[in-house]
């Protein structure tokens, strides 16, 4: 409980933008900090805030801020699996089977043995019969 706490502290001090901040430097970035942001040095205190500010984005409804936040912490810890579930679980909200299916799958690719992964290979078997109906329907002209 006093890691958490120290933990919670520590990432509360973390220097991080907004994301309306980022998006109103963005078109000012030179080429080369943009490269730079995409081959982004390992940071999982930078992956765990990410996270932590996408949950926030969640439950206040911007899906798409979330997303930018869930993508983002994947960039400072690429092996971090529940960016990816969240990420899955956002897509099938938006009623995007194939990219939700993905992120499932890359999250079953890093924990494939957990409590967790009975249910997400669940979600991917129902999603990828929902996207079979879907195809299948016939279309009304």
């Amino acid at each position: 409980m006093r890691n958490a706490a120290i933990l919670a502290a520590f990432l509360s001090l973390w220097p991080c933008p907004s994301a309306a901040a980022q998006d109103a430097k963005a078109p000012q970035q030179k080429p080369a900090q943009a490269a730079d942001k995409q081959a982004a040095a390992y940071n999982p205190y930078r992956a765990v805030h990410d996270v932590e500010v996408g949950k926030f984005y969640l439950k206040r409804g911007d899906l798409e801020g979330a997303i930018a936040r869930f993508k983002e912490a994947l960039l400072y810890k690429d092996n971090y699996a529940e960016p990816r579930l969240l990420l899955g679980q956002i897509y099938e909200k938006k009623n995007d089977q194939a990219t939700a299916i993905r992120y499932y799958q890359e999250y079953l690719k890093i924990l494939p043995d957990t409590a967790e992964s009975k249910k997400v290979r669940e979600r991917i078997a129902r999603l990828q019969e929902k996207m079979k109906k879907d195809n299948s329907a016939p279309e009304n002209c």
